[in-house]
């Protein structure tokens, strides 16, 4: 909320509000910058921060520790960065505020103002008029207060935003309770909780809680006041606001006072003083010891009452705070009274009514203030008159733009559809090509399918076959000549089981053949070396394998591809290179799997080669491209013969 009957009354409020819209303008502060920034502006800006923040904790503390932040801290921004400038107009603002020093406050508030309507942001100008209504508001400028309000709402209504209001509504229930118009500040404050509530906001809820209950004890209605003080000390303590718990305690015991129950607000001035002093709350710590006093004068208990009295002196002298240190000058009267000791009781009065006049005088200042900020208004509409003027002129001008534009566009759409056009046609021919590309490898895979299956069945047919051709008609004649010798008989039938182990061994090499079992027990690299194994013991071609990265479990279906390509790379070598000697190597990283064939044969030309009888190769291309890879061949006459497949690389 916003301000103070007697001491605390307005603080709790005041301190919620100027540190809303403090943080405000630090969130918001580089939210319109784009623009790439450089290494030395980082810096500046985290110095920057980081003093604000170092200010930020010293509010409540040492507020003239704050304004020296706050000097240190302009060494970090460019001086025509108005808005970092606005910020320290707010921060020093709260500084003087909280010392009682509302005349140098309201000189910090209006210049921060005036940068505001430079820049137009209705958002901190809003948040500049709500705090210099504060500041009417505890100086005794009612009706200056409720302007400075009612021109924040007014701002707040045009940024669209709902619930940004909230704040100054709470302050307008505030005023309104302060001239004891209880039905008009019941009506704002219910607004102001109905947007905390919708925001969930529960301090700003605690504050509604805190402001009400000091409404009813103003109208003497102290069940009311503890009925609401107690949800506010609830609210805080549910949620550790402990700046709130400490204002909400001393309204506490403020209402025990006014019923006469001096004990109870004595413990409710002590909880104040003891949350004060954990959070290192300086100026609610000074004005629950002058209620202490407060109370232990009215107990009769004047050592203790000028004790406390003399420790908030020290506190309010600290803080440099006028309207603390006239508050305690008034106690300090009245325990010199009490005591008989006249001449200090009329020293301490004359120095309460002095203080107390140079803040009434303050107030007079607010006239001039009022006048500047008239005319930064009036200069802010001239200029959104000449802003409309200059609009008027525009809008003559976009006619005929808006003219050249439509045919502009409709010359560009018209070229847009012509190359529309022309990329359709392009696409589909290039659609074409793929389509094309596709069935040819689907063609060359059932070739080489069926070409398998040929092989296959000439293998089936000439060895098996008559393999078990010859032994049937061992068999047979075993069976049907009873006469046989029986040297005859057991030569016929080693030779018919002769025939069957060859027809088994042969029915072996054809199984490893189609589905080498191999591969699945020992994996692609110890099959290619137990391949390689077979063929050197034929001790007509000798060959070498090199393998790096091949543990670990590879695709099925790439395992015997490279598998198939090897063994009829070997076929065609033994066949028609005349190759002594061919090198395998296989290389294996985190995308694919690389197989570099090199022998030193005839070599061949790869375009006859392909055009007449190269089944093979294409067959092992066909098998590759089909796994997404690639074959290259480099090869000619007379040099021998190099072979690169590479295929992407997919674990099981």
């Amino acid at each position: 909320m916003a301000i103070n009957l007697h001491v605390s009354f307005i603080r709790f409020p005041v301190l919620f509000i100027m540190m809303f819209f403090f943080a405000q303008c630090s969130n918001r502060e580089g939210a319109g910058k784009n623009r790439d920034i450089t290494d030395a502006e980082i810096s500046r800006n985290h110095h920057f921060d980081s003093l604000v923040t170092a200010a930020r904790e010293q509010l409540s503390i040492n507020p003239d520790e704050v304004r020296n932040i706050v000097e240190q801290a302009k060494g970090y921004f460019e001086p025509d960065d108005k808005v970092r400038r606005i910020q320290l107009y707010n921060l020093t603002g709260i500084a003087w505020f909280i010392q009682s020093a509302y005349e140098k406050a309201l000189d910090n508030y209006t210049r921060g103002l005036a940068l505001a309507f430079e820049i137009s942001d209705n958002d901190r100008i809003a948040s500049f008029y709500n705090n210099i209504g504060i500041i009417n508001l505890h100086t005794g400028n009612y009706m200056d207060a409720l302007e400075h309000f009612l021109k924040a709402l007014e701002y707040y209504e045009s940024l669209d935003e709902p619930f940004r209001n909230v704040n100054t509504l709470n302050n307008l229930g505030m005023l309104y309770s302060t001239i004891e118009n209880y039905e008009m500040a019941r009506v704002h404050l219910d607004k102001a909780w109905d947007g905390f509530l919708m925001k969930s906001d529960s301090i700003g809820m605690a504050a509604v809680y805190n402001n009400r209950g000091a409404m009813f004890l103003k109208k003497e209605q102290p069940d009311s006041a503890f009925y609401f003080l107690d949800k506010a000390i609830e609210m805080a303590l549910i949620n550790n606001n402990r700046f709130g718990l400490s204002g909400s305690y001393i309204e506490k015991a403020k209402v025990f006072c006014y019923s006469g129950e001096q004990k109870k607000a004595l413990d409710y001035f002590r909880r104040s003083e003891q949350v004060s002093s954990e959070i290192n709350y300086q100026e609610k710590l000074c004005e629950a010891r002058i209620g202490i006093a407060q109370a232990y004068l009215e107990m009769n208990d004047v050592k203790q009452a000028l004790s406390y009295a003399s420790q908030g002196m020290d506190i309010a002298e600290m803080l440099d705070n006028k309207k603390l240190r006239k508050e305690i000058h008034q106690i300090y009267s009245a325990i010199y009274e009490r005591i008989g000791d006249y001449k200090q009781s009329l020293y301490h009065k004359n120095l309460y009514v002095d203080l107390k006049e140079k803040i009434i005088d303050q107030s007079k200042l607010h006239q001039l203030y009022s006048l500047e900020i008239q005319e930064l208004v009036h200069a802010k509409e001239i200029q959104q008159f000449e802003i409309q003027r200059q609009n008027l002129m525009l809008s003559r001008k976009n006619t005929t733009m808006i003219f050249i534009t439509v045919a502009f566009l409709l010359v560009m759409g018209g070229l847009y559809l012509l190359y529309h056009n022309h990329r359709y046609r392009q696409l589909a021919s290039h659609q074409k090509m793929i389509l094309d590309l596709t069935e040819k490898k689907s063609r060359a895979a059932v070739e080489a399918e069926i070409q398998e299956r040929s092989r296959i069945g000439r293998e089936l047919h000439d060895g098996l076959g008559q393999m078990l051709s010859v032994a049937r008609l061992n068999i047979s004649v075993v069976q049907q000549k009873a006469a046989l010798t029986p040297e005859r008989r057991k030569e016929l039938l080693e030779s018919a089981i002769l025939s069957v182990d060859k027809a088994f061994y042969e029915l072996r090499d054809i199984s490893r053949n189609l589905a080498p079992s191999v591969l699945m027990e020992k994996g692609l690299g110890n099959a290619i070396k137990e391949l390689a194994e077979q063929v050197n013991k034929s001790g007509q071609l000798r060959v070498y394998i090199e393998t790096f990265g091949l543990n670990g479990t590879i695709d099925n279906l790439i395992e015997n591809t490279f598998y198939r390509a090897g063994q009829e790379i070997l076929n065609n070598a033994i066949k028609h290179s005349h190759a002594s000697e061919i090198f395998f190597q296989f290389v294996r990283n985190e995308a694919e799997i690389t197989m570099i064939v090199e022998d030193n044969g005839k070599g061949f030309d790869l375009e006859k080669v392909l055009l007449l009888n190269g089944g093979g190769l294409r067959n092992i291309r066909s098998r590759v491209e089909n796994l997404k890879g690639s074959m290259f061949v480099d090869t000619m006459l007379n040099r021998g013969t190099i072979i690169t497949i590479v295929i992407p690389f997919k674990e099981k």
